[in-house]
């Protein structure tokens, strides 16, 4: 029966069921976080405390249980200004301080100067993380490759379920309030990208100009990130930085939408082709989502 769907209904049926994994598993995972709240439990060796956003509504923290024996070590990331300034202003040196807890009290004391507890074990998430890269990386290969699109596609599922524990600890970590918005910001720009790309207005899939300019930013945006790693950016050129990722990613829907009705006019039809445009738009819509939350958390 499937064989016979055009390429498009082929494209959407694998995309649809990779995001639908992703976004359960999101939504699973912030709601188990909730009762954990609630219960004062963990979830996934994490904790979460309370506390009432900019709105009075709840906006859950992840943390860790207090500890049951001092001293405890507690740390606090703390931001420098360099003295130079750059096209976006100064630029900023993260750095973090440690102090010792002696008791219940100095780590009270220290809580409210903005120290927490560092960190002792909790390393699940450092496992879904590696899962997810690797399997991200193995799909990505499939993909291109068409080696086999049902390994791949076993691999697109593996991936998308661990994404989906990491998006929410990301949502959870700036506002989870937020991420629902910015959630609801990429549905809206992928479903108009979408019709826009896939009704052929512009042929955005056969503009050399296009594909050169996508590509350059694209490697702009990888560099900054690298850089990031080790040097410190302001909020202000993170912010910036957020907002031409989103526009980027926004032209790659554009460009990757169009790309899928081309190939459907040129009679192409296979389950390969699909798996491979499926992964590049899947790409795109995370990506826009993650520089969206980047924006949002830099605001």
């Amino acid at each position: 029966m499937f064989l016979e769907t055009p390429l498009f209904f082929k494209t959407m049926l694998i995309l649809s069921g990779q995001l639908g994994i992703v976004l359960s598993s999101c939504f699973y995972c912030i709601k188990r976080a909730r009762k954990a709240y609630e219960n004062k439990t963990t979830f996934l060796g994490t904790f979460y405390r309370g506390s009432m956003n900019m709105k009075k509504g709840l906006d859950l923290i992840p943390d860790q249980l207090p500890p049951d024996t001092y001293p405890t070590e507690m740390v606090k990331q703390v931001i420098s200004e360099d003295s130079s300034n750059g096209v976006f202003g100064k630029s900023e040196k993260e750095e973090w301080k440690s102090m010792i807890a002696m008791n219940k009290e100095q780590r009270l004391r220290l809580l409210k100067e903005g120290y927490k507890d560092k960190s002792r074990g909790g390393h699940i998430y450092s496992i879904l993380f590696l899962i997810w890269f690797a399997s991200l990386f193995a799909s990505s290969f499939f993909a291109v490759t068409e080696i086999s699109t049902i390994t791949g596609i076993v691999l697109f599922t593996i991936q998308s379920l661990t994404f989906g524990p990491l998006l929410a600890l990301v949502m959870l970590e700036m506002d989870e309030n937020d991420g629902f918005k910015a959630l609801q910001i990429v549905l809206l720009v992928t479903i108009v990208t979408g019709i826009i790309g896939y009704s052929d207005i512009y042929s955005f899939s056969e503009s050399a100009s296009m594909a050169l300019f996508l590509f350059i930013s694209l490697l702009g945006l990888i560099i900054f990130s690298f850089i990031r790693i080790f040097r410190g950016f302001s909020r202000k050129a993170i912010r910036v930085k957020a907002i031409f990722g989103a526009f980027i990613f926004s032209l790659y829907l554009l460009f990757d939408f169009n790309y899928l009705r081309k190939k459907s006019e040129l009679g192409i039809n296979d389950w390969e082709t699909a798996f491979n445009i499926a992964f590049n738009i899947y790409l795109d819509i995370i990506n826009l989502l993650l520089e969206i939350l980047d924006a949002m958390s830099n605001s």
